[in-house]
């Protein structure tokens, strides 16, 4: 167990890297945000420009090694966040479980929206708010893993 403690989060900041400086940056549109990361969500306006300014090589990075990368990422966050946060019980482990559900479901939302571009603003608007639900029990779920990782006086985990 003692080395799933680091191996999973040197994983996931390897997977990050592979994110942002790989993946992230084959799609293109322009130079605005990917859906992803706008925390505040965004508007079917929005998702319309992004979409007029994605190259089809763009859109198929989208599909391919982003949302891959993506996925793989969330899933060893989740774990990350997790290992401290369990030492409080498995109830707690919520907030970090939440963060993936919304974070996958975002994933297939956009990915829906990148197939057939923007789509009804019903649609952009319930990938947004996703989007603003996993930051939300992002925020909760690392507030958690730190409070976890505050040394105890007088106890070791």
């Amino acid at each position: 167990m003692g080395a799933i403690k680091w191996l999973v989060p040197i994983a996931a900041a390897l997977d990050y890297g592979a994110l942002v400086g790989w993946a992230g940056p084959q799609v293109t549109a322009g130079g605005l945000l990917t859906f992803d990361m706008r925390p505040f969500g965004y508007s079917a306006a929005d998702a319309q420009a992004f979409f007029t300014a994605l190259t089809p090589d763009g859109r198929l990075a989208y599909l391919g090694p982003h949302r891959i990368t993506d996925t793989i990422f969330v899933v060893l966050l989740t774990i990350t966040l997790i290992l401290p946060i369990w030492r409080f019980g498995p109830l707690w482990a919520f907030a970090a479980l939440a963060y993936a559900a919304f974070d996958l479901a975002e994933n297939e939302a956009v990915a829906g929206m990148v197939n057939r571009g923007a789509g009804r603003a019903d649609q952009v608007w319930v990938a947004s708010l996703f989007t603003q639900g996993k930051f939300v029990f992002l925020a909760l779920a690392i507030g958690l893993a730190l409070w976890g990782l505050w040394p105890r006086s007088g106890r070791r985990s």
